[in-house]
Parts: C-alpha cells; structure tokens; sequence
C-alpha cells in the first residue's frame, strides 16, 4: 500500500511534473459494461494545479464526462499553509436507465421504476489554509437536473411537484469549515477530518428549486498493529428543507459511494445518516483490499432518523494504488440487491 506522508514543513513545495493515464473497460451493477478513460496531469503548467479527467460511456447508458482544475492540487496543499486554492469541477453524468423507488425509508423495491435522469454541474470553490489542519471555503454552484422518459404505469411521471417530470435547476452558495489533520489527502493512513458544510439556493429568478442544505462530516484513520493495515471510518449527516421539494434534490442512499450493497438512489429523503467502516490492508505492490460495513438510513427530518430500519451491508474490495489517484473495484452485499462497483478514488 502506497501512504503518502505529510512533510514536515507545512509551506507548499513544486510538485514534479506527471501524467497518469487509465484506459477504463470495466462492469458495474449500477450502470452495466463501461468503456472510457480517465487521466490525471499534475503540474504541467508549473503552477502545481491539476487536471482530473474522466470520458466514459456503458452500456447500461451511463455518459459521464468530468473536468476537475485544482491549483494548488489537493494532494499537494495537503497538510499545508497556503494563501488560497481554487477547485473547478464540471460534471456531466448521464443516466439513461436511472432507478425510482419512492420517497422514504419505506419504499420497497417491488416499486421500482425506470426514468432517464440528465445532471448537470458546475462547481466553484475557493478555499484558504488557515493552518496545517484548518480550512476555510465558499463557492458557487450550479446544477441542472433534467428527469425524462418515465414509465407509463410509475409513480414518478405523476408526482408532485411538476418539477419531477421535467427540470431542477439553481445556482447556491456554499460555505465550509474543515479541520484535517490526515497525513494524506489521496490515501490517509492516519489522522480525521471535522467537516460542517452549508448551502443555500436563493428564491431568485434563475432558480426553480429553493432549499437550505447542512451537513456534518467526521472521518478517522488509524494504523493498527501493522502500519499496512489501516482502520478508516465515517460518520456523514446532512439535511435539507425547503417547500415542496422535488426529487432531483433530495438526498440519496445507495450505490458506489454510500451504501454499496444497495442499487443507486434506492433511498430518498430530505435528511441522511450514513456510516462506513473500513479496514484497508496492502496486499502486493500497488494492490491492496478492504474488507467493511456500509449503513445509512434516510427520513423527512434529523428527529425522524432513529437508529432502527437501518440499510446495511458488508463490503469486500481491492485497490491499486497510482501516485495520483486510487483505482477502486467493491462489491456489496445487501439484503436485496449484491452491487459490484468500480470508481476512482476510496469512498472516504
């Protein structure tokens, strides 16, 4: 297992110039048989930004394009001091066959229907290094989320509001407080994050979705016994109101990045509890597993959460590690459903 190590001083140093390319052909639950690549340049222009980019298309008919520009590169301002960072990200992902369920934590699986959800995002974040460990950033963002092609006998195409059937878009602002003190940004082996997020998307003009937005994110790293064997857990709340929300905003639960033994978007609702645990070990070289648990539970507000009805799942995967990114391939074992994932990147 690669650890990236924090430096011992926490000004940034030049990072030296890489290009790591990834042809993708790979079979995920969620979107079928995908093809594609993804490449990552550091530093090419000699200002220690990066350019993360990812072209894939599947069979499933998942069209995913992404674009992140970061200077200074996460990994790079990691652990460090510095003046300020700008994060760009667009990102088109396309859904051809997307799932719908229901709304709450009761929906059943026998309710599944079929719809094709088109999102698209532009995020703008600028952010400054306190310290070594504390950050401060606020943003703009952009999301249009267009919902079509339902089934004829589903509940989607006839639920209110008309804003299911048809188009969410808003602009918001966003604002965060982090304390981090991992010792890596691409693969921690120690340290935890403290993470309290706010957005907020105005009743203006341009926007046809209002709502409010807070979340609370804890992490924690931990070598055990043996430095390749590291302990990884999670702890993400978040909760959203506003009036009449559709379900383009609502929050999710399932799929490669939250509850990997469930289908994507199984759970719906404006508040979300999710936890994950990890144990992350080297296996040879640049190959190392994880063996976990995912839960996560979703309700109509932070009250209703309880700690019952929880989805749960254990989690056995592998990964290879790259200089400047983790390729990552999970399979999940849940009551319904057992999902195989491939991704980039750990969950947490």
């Amino acid at each position: 297992m690669i650890v990236v190590k924090a430096q011992e001083s926490d000004t940034l140093k030049v990072a030296a110039k890489s290009i790591e390319p990834l042809p993708i052909a790979m079979y995920d639950t969620d979107v079928g048989f995908g093809y594609g690549a993804k490449a990552f340049f550091l530093n090419q222009l000699n200002t220690n930004e990066s350019f993360d980019v990812v072209l894939f298309n599947s069979t499933k008919g998942e069209r995913w394009y992404r674009i992140v520009y970061s200077i200074p590169d996460f990994e790079i301002r990691q652990g460090k001091v510095y003046s300020w960072a700008l994060d760009v990200v667009f990102d088109y992902d396309k859904m051809i066959k997307n799932s719908f369920y229901g709304i709450g934590n009761n929906s059943e699986q026998k309710n599944r229907e079929y719809y094709t959800k088109e999102p698209f995002e532009i995020d703008l974040n600028l952010s400054k290094g306190l310290s070594s460990a504390m950050v401060v950033a606020a943003g703009l963002k952009y999301r249009m989320v267009r919902n079509y092609n339902f089934d004829g006998s589903g509940l989607l195409r006839l639920l209110s509001p008309a804003i299911n059937q048809s188009v969410s878009r808003y602009c918001s602002v966003t604002g965060t407080f982090r304390y981090d003190d991992r010792n890596s940004f691409v693969n921690p082996s120690k340290g935890k994050v403290i993470e309290v997020e706010g957005e907020y998307a105005p009743d203006v003009s341009m926007n046809n979705s209002t709502f409010s937005k807070g979340a609370l994110k804890l992490q924690y790293y931990t070598p055990l016994i043996y430095s390749d064997v590291v302990l990884a857990s999670r702890l993400y709340v978040q909760s959203i109101t506003g009036d009449n929300l559709p379900v383009q905003i609502l929050l999710p639960i399932g799929g490669t990045n939250i509850a990997r033994g469930y289908p994507q978007d199984r759970y719906l609702d404006k508040s979300s509890v999710i936890f994950n645990l990890e144990l992350r070990c080297a296996i040879y070289k640049r190959f190392g597993g994880i063996v976990g648990l995912d839960a996560g539970r979703v309700a109509a507000s932070l009250s209703k959460l309880g700690i019952s009805d929880w989805a749960s799942n254990p989690v056995i995967g592998l990964r290879y590690y790259f200089d400047t990114f983790i390729v990552r391939v999970d399979m999940g074992f849940g009551k319904e459903t057992t999902g195989f994932y491939f991704n980039f990147g750990h969950v947490f």
